[in-house]
């Protein structure tokens, strides 16, 4: 747990993946890479407050070919060991509709049955012009379905959605791409989600194959992580497997990523 004073963050996980690097990359690769899903979760002001939700009960049918899922936790149980009970979950914000953010808070059976989903309206136009069986494509109907019902707000552009909680649009990786800023009185935290998802991506030069604007992506990334460095906050990597929860220092080659002490 990490204490911003009025607010209190947990770092939860939602198991592994493992896929072939040219999922990520781009091109063809004969190597396999893994990633964490590290989403987290925030108390504050009459508010529980969920950033990203994993993949979900299990790996969409269309991508089931191209991930493997490794799990000694889901996302849901990640929750409960915090000690609360995802039923007590007040808002989710997705940072985009990737099927490995957005899985536990657009399922059938959603993980906060209660809360409110916030998502970036361009994030959702960006999903339907993607081809079918898209990872992004296929969040399109729950999307839509919530915000017809009334469960999912649509975002447009930076804003506070609860106390403390601000999502700021930082494009590149995709259309509406939101980071999340944990502001506590004196002290804030930053997550990234798949802007810098993993300490190799913290070189802003290094381009995922699926960015889809990559200069966006480099610009906001040096923007983004240059503030988290000059505020000394901690950020939240969503994919690292391991050393997670970092501070950010300036390299002759971009950033890189200190492990937080704990």
């Amino acid at each position: 747990m990490l204490d911003l004073g009025a607010r209190k963050l947990w770092v939860l996980e939602d198991g592994m993946f493992i896929t072939d690097a040219g999922n990520l990359l781009g091109g063809s690769r004969r190597m396999r890479l893994r990633g964490a899903m590290h989403a987290v979760l925030v108390e504050t002001d009459g508010a529980l407050v969920l950033v990203d939700a994993g993949f979900g009960p299990e790996i969409p049918p269309p991508l089931a070919d191209h991930y493997e899922l490794r799990r000694e936790r889901s996302l849901p149980e990640s929750v409960r060991a915090a000690g609360r009970d995802p039923q007590e979950i007040t808002h989710v914000v997705l940072s985009h509709l990737d099927p490995d953010h957005v899985g536990w808070a657009l399922a059938e059976e959603r993980v906060s049955p209660r809360a409110t989903v916030h998502v970036q309206r361009a994030a959702l136009e960006e999903a339907r012009r993607m081809p079918e069986n898209d990872g992004r494509r296929l969040a399109v109907p729950a999307v839509e379905r919530g915000a017809g019902e009334g469960w999912l707000e649509l975002l447009e552009g930076n804003g506070e959605v609860a106390p403390g909680i601000r999502v700021e649009v930082r494009s590149g990786h995709s259309a509406g791409h939101q980071v999340v800023w944990i502001e506590g009185e004196e002290r804030a935290a930053l997550f990234t989600a798949d802007l810098a998802p993993a300490k190799i991506w913290l070189n802003p030069d290094l381009i995922a194959g699926v960015d889809t604007d990559p200069e966006a992506a480099r610009r906001n990334r040096i923007e983004v992580l240059s503030e988290a460095e000059e505020k000394a906050a901690p950020v939240i990597l969503y994919h690292e497997p391991r050393d997670f929860l970092v501070t950010i220092r300036r390299t002759g080659e971009g950033f890189e990523g200190v492990p937080l002490e704990a």
